[in-house]
This record gives C-alpha cells, structure tokens and sequence, in this order.
C-alpha cells in the first residue's frame, strides 16, 4: 500500500513538471542562447608551454680538477674540500622564476602593464594594436592604482578621455608626449607606415608589480620528474604571441639575472686569485733566481743525468712531499683568510677551499658559506633590527671557530705525514754517502720549485675556470623548448557550455517551481490556520 502511495505521489511530481513544460522549453531556449553567446564571443584561449632545465654550477663550469692525490683526500677529511655545493634545490628556482621582481622586469620589457581594448570587446589587443603606450620609468614608479583612459584618433587629431578624473584632452596628431601627475606617457602609432585611422580604445596602466603578481598566479611552473632538474613553464593566453613573448622573456631575464651573479662573484673571486697568483710568481721567480746563482757557483750543467740513480730511489717521495706541500700552501691560504677579522662575514671563496678536491656539503667551510648566505638573505629581507639575524651570527662565529679548529688540524697533520716523509727522504739521503752536498741543496730547491709551479697552475686554472663560468659559459636556464603553443584550446570549453545548458533547463525550472509550490501550501496553511481560529 505505501509502495502504491509512492508510485503515485511521483506520478504527480513529474505530471506536475510536464504540466510546466513551456517554463522548461524557455529555460532551455535561453540557456542555449548564453551557451551560444558564450561559445562565440569568449576569446578562444590556448595553452603555452616551455620547458627549460636547470643546469647545475658543475655543468656551467666543467673542465675538471688537477688531482693533488692522497693529500687531496686529507683535505677534504677535514673539512676543506669545498666551499660550494652544485646541487639545484628545484624549488627555489621555481620561486625566483615567480617572483615579483623577474616577473617585473618581464612586464616592463614587454610593455604588459599596458593593456589595449576596442569597446564592447572581450579581448586585449598586444601586436594587433595600432597604437602604443609607453610610461616612462617615473610613471611606472609613481603609479599606485589603475590609471584608465579612452583614445580617440581621428583625422581631426587626438582626443583623451581620462576615466577617473573626467578630464579631457586634444592633440594634433601623433606621436604625443602626454605629461601626467605621475610621469610622461609617450602615445605613438606601432606601424609608421600602416596608419589606421579612425582608432577607438580603451587604455588600460596598472602598477607593474600588479601585473607581476596576477602573472605569478597565472603561471603554472610544474617540476618534469622528481629525478630530474627540468622544468615545465605553462601559460594560457588567448594572444598566442603574447604567451611566448611572456615565456620566452621571462626565461632570458632568468639566465639575465643569473649570469649577473655569476659575474659579480667571478670578479670578487678573479680578484683574490690574481692577488695570490702575483704573490706565487715572486716566490717562483726568487726560486729560479737562487737555482741559476747556484749552478753558476758550483759549476752545475745537468745534474739530473748525474744523479739519475739516487733521484731514482728517492722519487716517491719527493713527489708525495710536492702534493703535500702545495696543499699545505692552500690550508694556510684558508687560515689566512679565515682568521682575518675584515673576512668575518665573507664566503670563504671556493677557489682556496675546493682547489685541492671535490666539493662535501657537510663540511665546516661549506656549513660556514652556508650560514652566511642564510644571514645575508634574511638581512635583506628584514629592515631594522632582526633576532633571527642575531640568533644566524653567533651561529656564524661557532661555526668559524669550527672553521678555524679544522683548518689547524689540517696543518697539523699535514706536517706530521711531511716529517715522516722528510725522514724517510733523510734515510734515503743518507744512503747516498759520496753524493756531494751540492746536489743535495740543489735537489731542495728545485723540489721548492716544483712546488710553487704545482700552486701556480692550481690558482692558474680556478681563475680560468670562474672566467669561464662568469663569461663564457652557458646560461643556467638550458631551454629545451622554446615556447610553443598547444593545438587544442583550453578556452572557451564546449563541456562547460553544455553542462550550463543542462542545470539552467532542468535545475532552474524545477527549484522555481518547488519554491512557487511551497509557497502556495504556506499561503494555504496560513488561511486555513486563520479560518480555524
């Protein structure tokens, strides 16, 4: 019976709404209309994609190390092995390539913060406008809202509309230099040859960092794999040269910007290696001096034949004592540097501390480098004073401590491991009974030699390897594609259109009607509640 009771009372529910099927046809008919109407007049919008990766410091500078041997394992145990980590941290790239300032600089390049529209249209004009705007750079500093205006060219000459302020505005002709409250504004034709007249717009001036800020949530930057340092850059625009523009700029100001850096630390570090190079010559060239006074005064011509026996026996060593001693000349090169007061808050440059081996990022040298640039971003973040830059310097200075500490272990041991080779060496010298003391003192100098010329081409080849990087090298943004429009547009979506159609014909009559039906039983309810009383 309850079942019965059931199929009726829907029997009626859709009898009642087939009774109303013109308001289901209207909604319908209507609905398809805006469908329509959507359909056509939405900008058709497509999706732009680039995909760039991220090269690694080491792949900007690859050309290889001069091994320095067993000594170079010494140092790096000890934490002097490098200063500079060549590892990419994906993210952080991703947010520099979003960040306001990168994207300002794209927005000022491309003259995005102009936008151009035809009355009555749905579109922004780029390539396609026959006029430009152009703000100076006091305009676009001193601009803080929206400055709209309407351009009226004619063959009578120019007229501006401003919006907010009603004020109106004639020239002659074009090019104009409009003098605002905020700056000059320079109107002038795109084409000099092709002139189209009459033109009718809508001009449209937002702050730059506005435009930024609606671009980096616009942009749409997806990591390619978790293993890999490539990136996918993705954009939708219904100018489809825009949206190039727009990639395609912000990737060069990328590399731009990088290189930038590049080259500012490359000229700090080139200068403290020409410092230490010169400084090698003079001992080298001191050196030379005392081997060639010394052949002269004991009459010396080729005292390597004479003695091809004995440097035999004595080879090794003399060649773990040359890897030895040079590494000691680049462990006191980094005591220098660390204990000097003036160098408290400088990176200990990557020239001295990885010449002798392979970067290790949990050395004291790099965990020192590393909480300096901690404290130097949070410095330029922060205005005033700030307890956490506060809490990053004693930070600092443990770790330099820590520095120092490891630094004069590493001498240490390297004079320990140097005396025992030094003994080894006497033993063998000793040996050597009928060899003259002269071709003893003239082996020492000449190993003294070969030292300074072992730490000359090490600084030799770090300056040439920073030159490379900081001027020859490769961008740090290697594009893979350049940006490239999709075939399939993203905009307007039939889906959605059809979607619409179907809640407005079906969703809007039937809520209209179940509210009217409410409605009447309340009235109904109302009146037979005053009727009983």
């Amino acid at each position: 019976m309850e079942k019965d009771k059931e199929v009726i009372s829907l029997k009626n529910i859709i009898i009642y709404y087939l009774d109303h099927w013109k308001l289901f046809v209207g909604a319908g008919a209507f609905s398809l209309v805006l469908a329509v109407l959507y359909l056509i007049l939405y900008p058709k919008t497509y999706e732009i994609m680039s995909v760039v990766k991220i090269q690694d410091e080491k792949d900007l500078a690859s050309g290889g190390g001069i091994s320095m041997g067993d000594a170079a394992g010494l140092m790096r145990s000890f934490g002097l092995g490098g200063g500079t980590g060549g590892s990419i941290n994906i993210d952080d790239e991703i947010s520099t390539l979003k960040s306001n300032s990168l994207l300002s600089k794209t927005v000022v390049s491309l003259g995005l913060d102009v936008t151009y529209e035809k009355p009555f249209s749905l579109r922004t004009l780029y390539d396609d406008s026959p006029v430009i705007v152009i703000p100076d750079s006091t305009f676009r500093a001193n601009l803080d809202r929206t400055f709209k205006f309407q351009l009226k060219i004619d063959h009578a000459g120019v007229a501006v509309a401003v919006a907010d302020s009603g004020e109106k505005l004639t020239f002659s002709g074009l090019p104009v230099i409009w003098q605002t409250e905020n700056g000059v504004l320079t109107i002038c034709y795109r084409d000099s040859i092709h002139k189209e007249l009459p033109v009718k717009l809508n001009v449209s001036i937002m702050p730059v960092s506005w435009v930024a800020e609606d671009l980096s949530e616009a942009l749409s930057i997806e990591e390619y794999s978790k293993t890999s340092n490539t990136i996918e850059l993705l954009y939708e625009d219904h100018n489809k040269l825009r949206g190039k523009d727009l990639l395609n700029t912000l990737l060069k100001q990328y590399n731009k910007q990088a290189n930038l850096v590049k080259q500012k630390d490359g000229s700090k570090s080139q200068k403290f290696l020409d410092q230490r190079i010169d400084g090698v010559v003079v001992q080298l060239k001191d050196v030379e001096r005392l081997i060639e006074v010394y052949k002269l005064k004991n009459k010396m011509t080729d005292v390597e034949y004479d003695v091809m026996f004995y440097t035999e026996a004595i080879k090794t060593y003399r060649e773990k004592l040359i890897e030895l001693e040079a590494q000691k000349y680049m462990v006191n090169l980094v005591e220098e540097y660390v204990k000097d007061p003036q160098n408290k808050y400088k990176l200990v440059p990557a020239a001295i501390s990885s010449g002798a081996g392979e970067s290790d990022k949990s050395s004291p040298v790099a965990l020192y480098n590393q909480a300096l640039v901690l404290r130097e971003k949070t410095l330029m973040s922060s205005k005033g004073e700030n307890p956490i830059a506060e809490v990053e310097e004693k930070q600092i200075e443990k770790l330099r401590e820590s520095v120092i500490v490891s630094v004069e272990n590493a001498s240490k041991s390297l004079d320990v491991i140097m005396s025992d080779l030094k003994s080894q060496e006497k033993a063998i010298f000793d040996k050597m009974g009928n060899v003259p003391t002269y071709e003893r003192e003239y082996l020492d100098m000449k190993r003294q030699q070969e030292i300074l010329q072992g730490v000359y081409l090490v600084l030799l080849q770090k300056r040439e390897e920073i030159a490379l990087s900081a001027e020859g090298g490769r961008d740090k943004g290697f594009i893979t594609d350049a940006a490239f429009v999709k075939h399939k547009p993203v905009a307007p979506r039939k889906l959605f259109a059809a979607i619409f159609v179907v809640f407005f014909t079906f969703g809007i009559p039937m809520g209209y009607l179940f509210i009217i039906n409410r409605l009447k039983e309340l009235l109904d309810e109302l009146k037979r509640q005053k009727t009983c009383k």
